[in-house]
């Protein structure tokens, strides 16, 4: 370890001490682990959210309702959501039935980014932001990089471009557009790779990050590096977990170590700790458990 690494790492530390001293993280749920159920029944699914404990929920846009009527929801159980995933147009319908597997994964890349063409930023950006006032929300993240945007050094210089000007936008207006990873971001492609050069490429003043601990660290990176080298930039993070053979389960069953990682990520200034789960069996018992479990942790 060269002195460099050394001081970065110990710096870390006694912020992390310091940050972890007897409270809690605020653990909050992303609804696409219940979507399913919200699908069913909205309001009573938010209220069984609601008991288990959580206080905090991000939302995929409004779930093609009016945001009005969410946020009177979201209200009544006493919850708040300071995040949202964007779908902008007819995007959740896309999302809604890729979920209920109506859709393959190749079409609905096809109508993803046909909906979130990155020469129209402009009036998607602005659309996610009335819904964001009606939630009362604060962050909107630009939740996916599809496999056609990261072959070349120009696809992700013209995604870099769209991040930034979607950035500034939403700083104008008093918002914060994260970018969301998965783990394809980590490996090499054309000769680079596409989280590094997103975060070298876009403006630490108008785009921030939502780190999905678990993608990263099943791709072979070191969410913690990441936080050292980039202060400031770490907004948001997604707790998901994974067995050894890289199935998803349900938080606290799998091999994720979530108390280093989340000492780190408080040091970091993560402000916000989002459960989600991609294709529970029993979305609730799986998100009761992740809670059960990370509070006794963080």
């Amino acid at each position: 370890m060269d002195r460099r690494t050394f001081l970065e790492s110990a710096a870390l530390l006694l912020a992390t001490t310091r940050a972890t001293a007897g409270t809690h993280v605020p653990l909050g749920l992303q609804l696409y682990t219940v979507m399913p159920l919200l699908e069913q029944d909205f309001d009573s699914t938010l209220g069984l959210v609601a008991q288990i404990g959580y206080r905090e929920v991000e939302t995929i846009g409004a779930f093609g309702r009016d945001p009005a009527e969410v946020r009177d929801l979201l209200d009544k159980h006493g919850l708040r959501s300071p995040s949202q995933h964007m779908v902008p147009g007819n995007l959740y319908d896309v999302f809604n039935r890729l979920t209920r597997k109506e859709l393959s994964f190749d079409e609905a890349s096809r109508l993803w980014q046909q909906e979130m063409a990155l020469e129209h930023v402009e009036p998607m950006i602005e659309e996610c932001i009335q819904r964001a006032r009606t939630l009362g929300q604060k962050h909107i993240v630009w939740q996916i990089l599809w496999p056609q945007q990261m072959q070349t050094r120009a696809e992700l210089e013209k995604f870099c471009r769209a991040l930034d000007k979607t950035g500034e936008i939403c700083a104008r207006e008093g918002y914060v557009l994260n970018y969301h990873n998965h783990s394809a971001e980590f490996a090499m492609h054309d000769g680079v790779v596409p989280y590094d050069f997103i975060l070298a490429n876009t403006d630490p003043r108008w785009v921030k990050l939502e780190i999905d601990l678990y993608w990263a660290v099943k791709a072979g990176a070191d969410p913690t590096q990441y936080f050292l080298r980039h202060r400031g930039r770490y907004r948001q993070c997604h707790l998901k977990d994974g067995t050894a053979d890289g199935a998803i389960t349900v938080v606290g069953d799998g091999i994720m170590k979530f108390q280093p990682l989340i000492k780190a990520a408080r040091a970091a200034g993560i402000e916000h700790y989002y459960v989600e789960q991609d294709g529970a069996a029993d979305p609730l018992k799986a998100s009761r458990q992740a809670y059960e479990y990370l509070r006794k942790i963080s």
